[in-house]
């Protein structure tokens, strides 16, 4: 079942503005490179909201060669404010949602499909163009094109994967935007990465995250055949289908996640929910299902995330695996066991070439960066390394998980934080126009990761 993102904290107490601009549409649909443009109801007040495809060439190199349509949303509210380029790093499911930084600057914001996933996916996918190259180069030509509608500036931004899309894109093009935020944003330099199992054991409080572990052990150890008579239960009531991935080695695969997931998504804040190791079976599985789920390796979901997998084996690299000194000695399943996960054939790795210039051009060359990251979300063991970057702040939201917010970091650093984005974008955050009465779109959860990643690897669920 696709599970969607909750977009909670709505900020309270904003000015709310009686006058909307004009509708674009006429103005977004003479656009180059726009195939096509539709105004769609939107419940985000004070706003328009399109939806647009872009005629984007399969390999920029090529412009003449074969094309595919790119999705994006757009919700447009005064064509002088600032604009917020938003993407996942996955399919557009932020839809008509206003994201932190659009709430903040009462801003327009667009959001971006990543080119082969869901709809924006060429037929036939020659997934050797699934770079993140190419994806820079789609995101240049949708802001190239509304730069001729929207004066105000632009800021690029997104969460986790979503958050390194935004810096590759700054990357190959550096001056296209007034600056950048990546929430919680990891870069890995290996498949596997090294740096995250030590990381990952330091965070929380040590009771609480040894319980994590014994969780999993007894659950892997000696409820496995209750945790797959429980999950063959759940699929025969909502229709899950295991056929990608078998169920057995889901359900491992889930418990081998479930420490990680618990520190990315939960946190010290939540060490009350999970059980004794003497709970019943049915409590047991309610854990797994809420912190790690078995459903995120069923078919459909696998479908949603497979462009996602051959990033990761082809240029994004992944954690190594912290869990193998407790819970190998019970697991069963091998990398092969995974391997319907991916849509094509696994792609030869590229030896952390692409990650590593990344890294070295935020480090050297970078400009107008502004990190936030979580103190104990296991991601952060994979942050970037500012080096001599300018005008550029690192952030860390004390004691976050992978949902860490600019509006829940310190005062001094939610005020330099705001001082950044004023001084880029000429609007002081906190006093936009619009009263956000934006409702949240239903739950998203990232997925199992297969093979060698499924041991750590678990994208952004984060609401930004």
């Amino acid at each position: 079942m696709i599970r969607w993102l909750v977009l909670a904290g709505w900020l309270a107490g904003m000015g709310c503005g009686d006058n909307l601009p004009p509708p674009v549409l006429h103005d977004l649909a003479a656009l180059p490179g726009v195939h096509d443009v539709t105004e769609q109801p939107t419940h985000t007040a004070g706003y328009h909201y399109y939806v647009l495809h872009f005629t984007q060439p399969v390999d920029h190199a090529d412009p003449t060669g074969p094309t595919f349509l790119q999705e994006v949303s757009l919700i447009s509210r005064d064509l002088d404010a600032p604009m917020i380029v938003h993407t996942s790093g996955y399919w557009d499911y932020y839809l008509d949602n206003a994201v932190e930084l659009t709430q903040l600057l009462g801003a327009n914001q667009i959001s971006i499909e990543h080119r082969f996933f869901a709809s924006s996916r060429p037929d036939p996918a020659d997934w050797s163009k699934l770079t993140i190259e190419q994806m820079a180069d789609d995101e240049h030509a949708i802001v190239t094109a509304l730069k001729t509608v929207y004066a105000g500036k632009f800021i690029s931004t997104g969460a986790s994967k979503g958050g390194m899309t935004a810096i590759f894109y700054r990357r190959f093009f550096p001056d296209d935007v007034a600056g950048t935020v990546p929430y919680v944003a990891p870069i890995s330099f290996g498949a596997p990465d090294t740096r995250y199992p030590a990381f990952l054991a330091a965070v929380g409080t040590p009771d609480c995250h040894q319980l994590t572990k014994d969780l999993a052990v007894e659950m892997l150890k000696n409820r496995r055949a209750a945790l797959e008579a429980a999950t063959q239960a759940q699929a025969a009531e909502k229709g899950y289908t295991y056929t990608r991935v078998a169920l057995p080695a889901a359900v491992e695969s889930a418990i081998i996640s479930f420490e990680w997931s618990f520190w990315q998504y939960f946190g010290v804040s939540q060490c009350g929910m999970l059980p004794a190791l003497t709970a019943s079976d049915a409590d047991l599985f309610k854990v797994l299902d809420t912190v790690s789920a078995v459903s995120e390796s069923d078919d459909e979901e696998i479908a949603l995330f497979d462009a996602y997998y051959y990033q990761a084996y082809f240029q994004l690299g992944y954690p190594a695996d912290g869990t193998m000194d407790y819970l190998g000695p019970y697991q069963m399943f091998s990398d092969a066991d995974y391997s319907g996960s991916l849509p094509t054939a696994m792609p030869d790795y590229d030896g952390g070439t692409a990650m590593n210039d990344i890294a070295d051009f935020v480090a050297t060359q970078g400009d107008r960066f502004l990190f936030v990251y979580g103190q104990w979300d296991p991601w952060t063991g994979g942050k970037l390394d500012l080096g001599s970057a300018t005008d550029s702040l690192e952030l860390i939201q004390n004691q976050g998980t992978h949902n860490s917010h600019l509006t829940q970091l310190a005062a001094a650093d939610q005020q330099a934080a705001f001082a950044k984005l004023a001084a880029w974008t000429g609007v002081t955050p906190g006093t936009p126009k619009i009263a956000f009465t934006t409702q949240a779109p239903p739950a998203f959860r990232e997925p199992h990761v297969p093979s060698a990643i499924r041991r750590a690897l678990r994208g952004a669920r984060a609401s930004h």
